[in-house]
């Protein structure tokens, strides 16, 4: 890790780096936590997206983690195992991704999201803004591309207690889920386990409100 931080201390390219980018804002961090050095990350809080680039000391690579709303996830992109060869990957990379971060662009969806209808979807107009503590943070209108062929549709948040539900459609799966967190921590469950966009809009119409109600009992503050 010494010889890392050493070679980071002497990296030029941080200094050239843009301080505003679509919304985002640089922050130079240099701190080492948990076996990680934290190198930068451009964050927008408004919009609560964060893109952060740093060393993991424990598989020896260079990554980057991508956090929206309560999401947190590697891009697989990023994951180097130099110095130089993350320079080259920013290089071509970095201005892209947060202008997709802070844009939808429906040309990055996959073609059998596109080919499901879900952006066209019109029971997605009939999602209620706000249930409860939860405000609905992505809409099916605008999904977002995670991990392993999965797609966010529904993630209604309650940032004060950090828990949310969130609605995936896996495009390896061909098949729609949901999953809870409750103060960060996952809870799967099978209520909205579904083939198709018609079999999901029952499952959301007869058990959105009871979930986001129960999420509200395990997490009474």
């Amino acid at each position: 890790m010494e010889k890392i931080i050493e070679e980071l201390a002497a990296w030029t390219f941080i200094d050239e780096l843009k301080h505003e980018l679509y919304g985002f804002i640089l922050e130079k961090q240099f701190e080492e936590t948990d076996n990680k050095y934290l190198i930068f990350r451009y964050h927008n809080e408004e919009n609560k997206r964060n893109f952060s680039v740093l060393y993991d000391g424990a598989t020896k690579e260079f990554i980057a983690r991508v956090i929206i709303g309560l999401t947190e996830f590697c891009d697989i992109r990023f994951i180097v195992s130099s110095r130089d060869v993350l320079e080259k990957v920013l290089k071509e990379k970095l201005e892209s991704t947060l202008k997709d971060l802070a844009y939808f662009n429906i040309n990055n969806i996959d073609c059998i999201v596109r080919e499901k209808k879900i952006i066209e979807w019109p029971f997605a107009q009939q999602l209620p803004d706000k249930i409860g503590k939860f405000t609905l943070f992505i809409a099916p209108n605008e999904p977002v591309k995670v991990i392993n062929g999965s797609y966010i549709l529904v993630d209604y948040c309650d940032f004060v207690s950090e828990s949310n539900l969130i609605i995936y459609y896996n495009i390896f799966r061909d098949e729609f889920f949901g999953e809870v967190k409750v103060k960060r921590t996952p809870r799967m469950i099978a209520d909205f386990d579904s083939k198709t966009l018609d079999e999901l809009e029952g499952k959301l119409k007869e058990k959105l409100v009871q979930t986001l109600e129960c999420i509200t009992v395990y997490d009474p503050n």
